[in-house]
């Protein structure tokens, strides 16, 4: 029997067996960071346990010139987005990554000239913000189901398809729904994360990438990322927008307010710590392949990507133009940027996005 042909409990095995292999690394990488952070806690006890209370959202949360606060009914849940410009203009939709909200889309949704073009609507993915929080249990956060919430967004947003944005986890999600529904995706951007396979050959043959990539290990653990994410006000998340970015002038005091909120709320941390948690599910598929021809995209693609990312390698962005998985793909690199690239140089980011759709006008 080959092993595409192996049956469900053989697949829910190795999954098992993946998880266990990932959460035992976890294990390993956590012995220093938590040494590391019960140093902190001895040296500072009483700042260490002390949180801010955070009952309402920041001022710069509801500033009206990026949009409209709505709600919309998809899945089974309820997805909060904000939305500008006018609804007669086509869609361009913006998916968030970790640890982020609909927030860290603020540079691109008051910008005119995107709003001259397309009705902006950034949204707080399952989970996140002030979206539906389903279930503590990791499942409920499959990637199969959140391409599905993003499929049933653009309907419900009165749309047949959309200029799809999106950057980390968000950008994961949009590569999926783009093989998945490729008739939803007019034009696909991405920010900071290669495409799967891509990920996939690049960490084999690249020790640098696994190094880099062991906080995913991490985060397989139960309970204890999310007690040392806490810690000293979320202070691990504060220090990782800073250390991830080189226009740190970008990233105020009350824009990290704004995601110190958004993670306060109950359930949030787990929800976006639930992400990471189902990957050994999308390893599977990986370790026994089912029989099916690899999936193409047809769509104009937009690669982009920080040249000082300390997450994700940046020479995998021009791996997008060479590996045959495109008909149409352009990757470029910001030298003078890290992970969150649209909050860091949005002007960039912006007009750069703006001429390629131009360019792609008469596709």
């Amino acid at each position: 029997m080959s092993i595409a042909a192996w049956p469900l409990p053989a697949r829910v095995c190795v999954r098992l067996f993946v998880s266990a292999v990932m959460i035992f690394v976890g294990l390993v990488v956590s012995l220093p960071v938590l040494i590391f952070v019960l140093c902190g806690v001895n040296r500072k006890p009483m700042k260490a346990f002390s949180w801010k209370k955070r009952t309402l959202p920041p001022a710069v949360y509801l500033d009206k010139s990026l949009g409209k606060h709505e709600v919309a009914n998809v899945n089974g849940i309820q997805l909060y987005y904000v939305g500008s410009g006018s609804t007669e203009k086509p869609l361009m939709l913006f998916l968030h990554g970790f640890p982020e909200c609909w927030y860290s889309w603020r540079y691109q949704l008051k910008c005119q000239e995107l709003q001259d073009k397309y009705r902006l609507v950034a949204v707080d993915l399952r989970g996140y913000g002030r979206s539906s929080k389903p279930s503590y249990f990791h499942w409920a956060y499959h990637r199969d189901i959140l391409v599905e919430d993003v499929h049933q967004l653009i309907r419900a947003l009165g749309y047949d398809s959309c200029v799809l944005v999106a950057h980390d986890w968000g950008a994961n999600i949009a590569f999926a729904m783009a093989r998945e529904h490729p008739e939803e995706v007019d034009r696909l951007v991405i920010m900071d994360v290669p495409e799967d396979r891509i990920m996939r050959s690049f960490m084999f043959s690249h020790l640098s990438q696994i190094k880099k990539s062991l906080y995913m290990f991490f985060f397989q653990l139960p309970i204890i990322p999310e007690m040392t994410m806490t810690l000293f006000d979320y202070g691990a998340m504060a220090s990782a927008f800073k250390k991830q970015m080189v226009n740190k002038d970008r990233m105020s005091a009350d824009d990290i307010e704004v995601f110190k909120w958004n993670f306060g709320s109950r359930g949030t941390l787990t929800a976006g710590l639930n992400y990471y948690r189902n990957i050994p599910s999308l390893l599977v598929p990986i370790i026994l392949p089912k029989r099916r021809p690899e999936k193409r995209y047809a769509m104009p693609v937009l690669v982009l990507w920080g040249e000082k990312d300390p997450a994700l390698d940046p020479a995998m962005a021009k791996l997008h133009e060479d590996c045959g998985f495109f008909d149409d793909v352009t990757s470029h690199v910001f030298s003078e940027s890290a992970h969150f690239l649209q909050q860091e140089l949005p002007n960039e980011v912006n007009t750069l996005v703006l001429e390629w759709l131009a360019s792609k006008e008469s596709m």
